[in-house]
């Protein structure tokens, strides 16, 4: 999401003494966020797997994951979120909203994570504090799964009977836009051997390509990356996306395939 970012707070600004240079102090948040974006080891029968690439000419970007799994109910949360901004400038903002995604994530209910962070964007003081996200929980014994959306582009399901990819419906609007914003939801059974792919709008919009073109371009290049095997899938799709002025992730999560 290419706009001017927000400032980054005290709280999760690096020490910046003497003689620091801007690219110390760049390399030292984009460790925070990545810390922060560690998914906990899924059960056996699972998989997940991401890839991110900053926009053309930045070594750091600004979208990121946060993750939750509740062991002793088997259900894992995710969010893939794009900051306002692209490049370097939005890895401030990425980390502080990462903290506040961080914290929410468990002390919220599912169903309200997504309002709890536009709640806190709104009282951001910058007036592009925005984001859009999607929020997947799923319950790793059944594999019945609720993806909230906020502005984000449709995630793909990979059915294993048809082998292709079809597009959610969930997609909604930004967060930290409006006190009231519209989180769409879908659900459905995640069945042995599919999987679920989320990415951010710089995997399919550029100043050549609309979001739909792109969404074209992603199902065909996804699955002709699936029949390569699911190790290493996400890398593979993001290393095919052309490097534009957007930061640009994919995250997969994938139930392995039942053998008789």
């Amino acid at each position: 999401m290419n706009h001017r970012p927000a400032d980054l707070s005290a709280h999760d600004r690096p020490d910046s003494g003497a003689g620091r240079s801007a690219e110390a102090v760049l390399a030292e948040l984009r460790d925070r966020l990545q810390a922060r974006a560690k998914v906990p080891p899924l059960p056996p029968g699972w998989h997940q797997q991401s890839a991110m690439l900053a926009a053309e000419g930045f070594e750091y970007g600004g979208d990121f994951i946060i993750a939750d799994l509740l062991t002793e109910r088997g259900v894992l949360q995710m969010v893939l979120v794009d900051v306002c901004g692209s490049g370097e400038s939005a890895v401030p903002a990425a980390l502080r909203f990462a903290g506040a995604l961080e914290s929410l994530i468990v002390a919220v209910p599912a169903e309200r994570l997504l309002t709890g962070a536009n709640d806190y964007l709104l009282r951001q003081p910058s007036e592009e504090s925005f984001a859009t996200a999607v929020h997947v929980a799923i319950d790793l014994t059944t594999g019945d799964y609720l993806i909230r959306s906020a502005g984000h582009p449709p995630a793909l399901r990979w059915r294993a009977a048809t082998a292709t990819w079809e597009v959610d419906n969930a997609r909604g609007t930004a967060l930290g836009v409006s006190e009231t914003p519209e989180v769409h939801v879908s659900e459905g059974v995640l069945a042995p051997g599919e999987a679920l792919l989320f990415y951010t709008d710089g995997v399919v919009e550029s100043r050549s390509q609309d979001i739909d073109e792109g969404i074209t371009w992603l199902r065909k290049t996804a699955h002709a990356a699936v029949l390569d095997g699911w190790t290493g899938v996400a890398k593979r799709i993001i290393d095919l996306v052309d490097r534009g002025d957007d930061d640009r992730a994919v995250l997969v999560l994938g139930r392995d395939p039942e053998y008789s």
